[in-house]
């Protein structure tokens, strides 16, 4: 059976409520201690996790039957290929929910032919949703929508997002950026990163550690609808479907300067 695009403008409402839900749900637990469980490969997971992953997976269901979910909380799902699909981080920032330092959201991506052509992220503590699809986006809250876009680079120079606080990739990182006016550097966990670029409150966005794909998809599918790209480091196309569903490094820019 081949399964065609949904209705990108008559879905997103729907998907935004659902993204909404799954972030009241987080919110919930957060106020609780946190029970921290470990997954096969050592990483943390909590109830949170596991709650988000069940809401919005049979949300998804719900509103479209016939497209497949992969989600990082379903090992059995990575397995899945199909021309069209839904990529899904139900608490994307796992260690800052278990820190409490309120980096985490919800991540949502549909994919088409390995590509993302829509993307939500979804910040539960702030209640803002940002999507894009189809080259606009938006920033959501308080029941409104307004559109965002990229900015222009600063005359005084380039806002820089890193993630974590390790240096393992410092000389990479400082080999890289040597071409761009850095006058500002932020480091911040999560996706999160992607709503600062999509929205021009930062230039660029630089990631040598490995991630998974539903880590990037709806953060990039929500860049590119807001003027920016994302690239592998060699400026090469960023590709999905890839083994394992892993990425390797690539640079976010609002705009290139």
């Amino acid at each position: 059976m081949i399964v065609s695009r949904p209705n990108l403008l008559s879905l997103t409402p729907s998907i935004v409520d659902l993204a909404e839900k799954a972030g009241r749900l987080i919110c919930h637990i957060y106020k609780e201690e946190v029970e921290i469980f470990e997954k096969k490969d050592g990483s943390p997971v909590t109830q949170a996790d596991h709650q988000s992953h069940h809401l919005l997976q049979e949300g998804l269901k719900k509103l479209t039957p016939n497209i497949p979910i992969i989600s990082e909380e379903d090992a059995a799902s990575w397995q899945i290929k199909s021309p069209l699909y839904w990529l899904v981080d139900p608490l994307d920032g796992t260690k800052g929910f278990i820190h409490k330092n309120g980096q985490f959201c919800v991540n949502i991506a549909l994919m088409e032919h390995d590509r993302p052509v829509f993307g939500l992220i979804h910040l539960p503590l702030t209640q803002e949703t940002f999507y894009g699809y189809e080259g606009e986006a938006w920033k959501h809250a308080q029941g409104k929508s307004q559109p965002i876009h990229t900015r222009l680079t600063p005359p005084q120079g380039m806002t820089l997002l890193l993630g974590g606080h390790g240096k393992k990739f410092k000389e990479q990182e400082d080999v890289f950026l040597k071409s761009y006016p850095i006058t500002k550097i932020e480091r911040i966990q999560s996706a999160i990163k992607f709503c600062s670029i999509a929205s021009g409150a930062a230039d660029l966005y630089l990631r040598f550690e490995a991630c998974s794909e539903w880590d990037t998809a709806a953060g990039h599918a929500l860049v590119e609808a807001a003027g920016g790209t994302m690239a592998n480091i060699d400026g090469s196309i960023f590709l999905y479907g890839k083994p394992g569903l892993l990425n390797e490094a690539f640079v976010v820019f609002g705009h290139k300067p």
